[in-house]
């Protein structure tokens, strides 16, 4: 039964990385089977394996928690190997909410285990810890010193991911002090041993680190293929955090040649809101602002400034949260085997304190989330944008419902021509018109979005085909009715326009699929004359 817990808690390891949450269950499973078995030491390995799925969700407070009852064991059974990755675990914990003294403490103590023990990759992974602590602190000379000691041990026994990893770590010494020529060197060495890894997260950060210094360097082609390369290797195995790292990378290149940034910093931007990247997003909107700012856009620079400047605050608070709720769990778990007045008023102070620090979070992020809703309205028109449409498509699909669903393309028929003769402003006010006029119908539960230039996506529920065809058939007479005229000439033609659409059980897996067959009907309504209505339905969408 014993050897059935360690095979389960190596497949929970093994997982974490890909399903975290998966590898936490798993941890669950093993640690039941332990207990009810009375096997007490791997009991202490589940609740590590439970702290390290923790970590990669994350969820810090409860990965401490774990990570403590594993200690408290390990240090019973005097296993020095297990006290030395809890250790570790912990140490990474207090290093992402900023307590370097903590973090610090914990990875030296384990540093000290090595003495009477051997375990070669887990002791340059603790080595690299530290020199990362002195990185960020700024005391570059320490922090090489123990990349050093770290590297030394990973080449003697071959461990090239560790190799890789260690090499990025020391060449970003150089380039901070700005020694671009030893910086290019540790990097291109980190991505020499990166490619025999067979790890693409390894290889993606070196080939990151490679398109930085070419950009520095002033070799935007070369910048441009290890960008491109890299971003390629990070979708392949959706990692959000190394995406949105590299497509910063790649705007600031972008800005250098002369392209703009903007593309790369929204898309960046969108990764990092759906995957809570707190800090990425606060860099992306503070690159927003100086764009803008540089482009003489000040509202747009204004808007983005509101933004980053909440963003600070909500993760300045949150930072102190997190710090406040993880001393209060080491406290009581260090109260629970000695019942000191001091540790327990403390303890009092800190759970004030906590809850304090969370009201104040609270009404940040309900701040946040107002601006939030102001970034998903297009500026020009008030509808919905790219980041809205897709929310409020998410948000109305995953609701269980009886009707069927509509999706519509809305067109403006020889938009060019209109803007070719009233100019571009009249254009514009044109969009301003034609968007209220869609916005403003008289249905339930509907919504217009720009797609973008003059295109429009509509969402509605409707009952069968033929409401389908009456509602998109009332919205194109809506906007015959505006009477927008294309030229000045007393025969001249009005404004009209095109729209297709698919009708159906929609989920939100599919959604660009509903969209492109959409879509592909507005171009039957082009192509049938202009000023037409096409759509399609599902076989199983027959009308009342």
């Amino acid at each position: 039964m014993i050897e059935e817990v360690k095979r389960i808690l190596d497949v929970s390891i093994k997982t974490a990385l890909q399903d975290p949450k998966k590898s936490f269950e798993i941890a669950q499973k093993a640690y039941k089977i332990a207990k009810e078995s009375g096997f007490e030491l791997e009991v202490g390995n589940a609740y590590f394996c439970m702290a390290y799925s923790c970590r990669v969700m994350s969820d810090y407070s409860n990965g401490l928690k774990h990570a403590l009852r594993a200690l408290d064991i390990f240090e019973a059974f005097e296993d020095s190997e297990g006290i030395l990755k809890v250790r570790n675990i912990i140490g990474i914990i207090y290093f992402y909410y900023g307590d370097y003294k903590t973090s610090l403490d914990h990875f030296t103590t384990a540093n000290e285990l090595f003495k009477t023990i051997e375990n070669p990759k887990l002791e340059s992974s603790i080595l690299n810890n530290i020199g990362e602590i002195y990185r960020v602190a700024g005391d570059y000379k320490r922090a090489f010193e123990y990349y050093s000691k770290s590297l030394k041990i990973s080449e003697c026994q071959d461990i090239l991911q560790n190799i890789s990893i260690i090499n990025a770590n020391i060449g970003e010494i150089y380039y901070l002090q700005k020694d671009y020529e030893q910086a290019r060197l540790y990097f291109e060495r980190a991505y020499e041993h990166s490619i025999n890894t067979s790890d693409p997260i390894t290889k993606g950060q070196a080939q990151t680190k490679l398109g930085q210094i070419d950009s520095v360097q002033g070799d935007f082609i070369q910048a441009n293929e290890h960008y491109i390369s890299a971003l390629k290797l990070f979708n392949q195995v959706n990692n959000k955090f190394y995406l949105v790292e590299a497509l910063i990378g790649f705007s600031e290149m972008n800005e250098k040649v002369g392209r703009s940034p903007k593309h790369s910093l929204l898309e960046a931007l969108n990764f990092a809101i759906e995957s809570h990247l707190e800090l990425q997003i606060s860099v992306i909107y503070k690159k927003l602002v100086d764009y803008h700012e540089a482009n003489r856009a000040f509202e747009q620079a204004l808007h983005y400034h509101k933004l980053y400047y909440q963003k600070e605050r909500e993760i300045e608070a949150s930072n102190l949260s997190m710090k406040l709720e993880l001393l209060a769990l080491e406290f009581d778990y260090y109260k629970e085997k000695s019942e000191f007045e001091k540790n327990k008023k403390l303890s009092e102070k800190l759970t004030r304190e906590i809850s304090e620090s969370k009201e104040e979070l609270k009404e940040i992020k309900a701040q946040n989330e107002t601006l939030m809703e102001v970034s998903l309205i297009d500026e020009l028109t008030q509808l919905y944008n790219r980041r809205g449409i897709k929310k409020q498509l998410h948000e109305k699909l995953e609701k269980s419902r009886e009707e069927y669903d509509l999706i519509l393309m809305i067109d403006i028929d020889r938009f060019k021509d209109y803007n070719d003769f009233w100019g571009h402003l009249k254009g514009d006010e044109c969009l301003q018109i034609i968007s209220k006029c869609l916005k403003n119908l008289d249905y339930d539960d509907y919504f217009i979005g720009r797609y973008g230039g003059e295109e429009f996506i509509c969402y509605m529920k409707v009952l069968d085909m033929n409401m389908a065809i009456e509602r998109a058939d009332e919205m194109r007479k809506s906007i015959l009715s505006l009477k927008l005229p294309y030229d000045d000439s007393a025969g001249s033609e009005m404004v009209t326009i095109s729209v297709g659409g698919f009708v159906g059980k929609m989920t939100l897996a599919k959604i660009n699929d509903y969209i492109e067959r959409a879509d592909k009907h507005l171009y039957r309504s082009k192509d049938g004359g202009r000023n037409k209505v096409s759509i399609e339905q599902e076989v199983d969408c027959h009308e009342n």
